[in-house]
């Protein structure tokens, strides 16, 4: 195997691939190893952890072809330290992978690709394209409220509910239990003919994020048990998560009795200055809605720290009402939120509240109450 390339090419192909192959908790030595083929008269590099790999393709000048494996850490490390721009000439002889820059020479030892795990090939049937950016600021809307729970896997996953027939948008979901996300994006196209429900790990979702950028498409595919995302030259195949998914819609009330309207930037501020002295462990911010007065009374009181207390104007309509919140729940869903304005829907303080932008619908943010009593 011999080739040549520009040395910011290789390093962008190793930075996302890389990364996966440094989460190998198998115990499988191979899997420390980045997987380098040509492909197509370029050059393929993969990963895998087993659960998800990732494949990249980058432009290069085959002279042989050939297959090797490299361990990723000193190969990524030693790429990325090259003068960009340089061309780079690689080849592979007696176990070793010798790379030739400039002024410096460099020899990786690596092992036979037999050992490799098999990367599934999903056939390309049922597909949704997205577009990039859409999706990039979805997934980050929702992917901070998931953390890994073993004991339910649902919802150490992220839900993707098609609704066609009815439309071509897609509902995305996360859950820790504690506080709960969901937004809906259209599709640019939808070629799945009925409504599916799948969860993708969280995790999947992550190394989609370090992936994408904010131009071109991004193409999705589907199989029972597996999902498939295409990015530019990059494939990424990751396992779904089998089960069903809580049915959150029962625990998003209907019904409010309380609405308020608040100055987003406003509320954000001070929810900051009273997480200050709030609990540890508890991070308690009160929060006292008086509908006469239109206003909102936020106050936290740490004994061994002191108090604050803050008086909001905003629209409240409805009952005068009272809600506990953990202000780090808070605060993630309002950083999260896009206008000027938040509106905040409460029932009582034994039920989840609901908040959402006045003027984008699309995304909604359920938090549930601590308890005072």
């Amino acid at each position: 195997m011999k080739f040549s390339c520009l040395q910011e090419n290789l390093s962008q192909g190793l930075n996302t691939v890389s990364h996966l192959a440094g989460i190998n908790k198998s115990g499988l030595p191979i899997l420390n190893n980045i997987l380098i083929s040509t492909e197509k008269g370029g050059l393929k590099l993969s990963s895998t952890n087993l659960e998800i790999a990732i494949e990249t393709i980058i432009r290069a000048k085959i002279e042989e072809e050939g297959t090797f494996t490299v361990p990723s850490q000193i190969f990524n490390n030693y790429i990325n330290l090259l003068p960009p721009g340089e061309v780079l000439n690689l080849e592979i002889k007696d176990n070793e992978l010798i790379i030739e820059a400039k002024n410096q020479t460099a020899k990786i030892k690596g092992s036979s690709s037999e050992e490799f795990p098999i990367i599934p090939q999903i056939e390309k049937k049922e597909k949704i394209i997205i577009e990039s950016k859409i999706l990039k600021d979805a997934l980050e809307k929702i992917i901070f409220t998931i953390s890994p729970n073993e004991t339910r896997m649902e919802i150490s996953g992220v839900l993707f509910t098609l609704n066609y027939p009815k439309d071509k948008n897609l509902t995305i979901v996360g859950t820790d239990s504690y506080r709960l996300a969901e937004k809906s994006i259209v599709l640019k196209e939808l070629s799945v003919k009925e409504i599916k429900n799948i969860i993708i790990p969280a995790k999947t979702l992550q190394e989609l994020l370090k992936i994408i950028k904010n131009e071109d498409n991004v193409e999705i595919y589907l199989l029972e048990n597996q999902i498939l995302f295409i990015y530019q030259n990059t494939e990424l195949v990751s396992r779904l998560i089998s089960g069903i998914y809580p049915d959150y819609k029962q625990i998003i009330p209907q019904n409010f009795k309380t609405k308020t309207v608040l100055n987003k930037d406003d509320f954000l501020k001070t929810v900051k200055a009273a997480s200050f002295f709030t609990k540890s462990g508890i991070n308690d911010i009160f929060l006292k809605l008086i509908a006469k007065k239109n206003q909102v009374q936020i106050s936290s009181l740490n004994n061994q720290v002191g108090e604050n207390k803050a008086v909001l104007e905003g629209e409240i309509s409805g009952e005068d009402n009272e809600i506990v919140f953990n202000y780090r729940y808070l605060l993630d869903g309002l950083i999260n939120l896009g206008g000027e304005e938040v509106n905040i829907e409460v029932t009582n303080d034994n039920t989840a509240a609901v908040i959402r932008s006045v003027s984008d619908e699309s995304y909604l943010y359920l938090i549930m109450p601590i308890k005072s009593k």
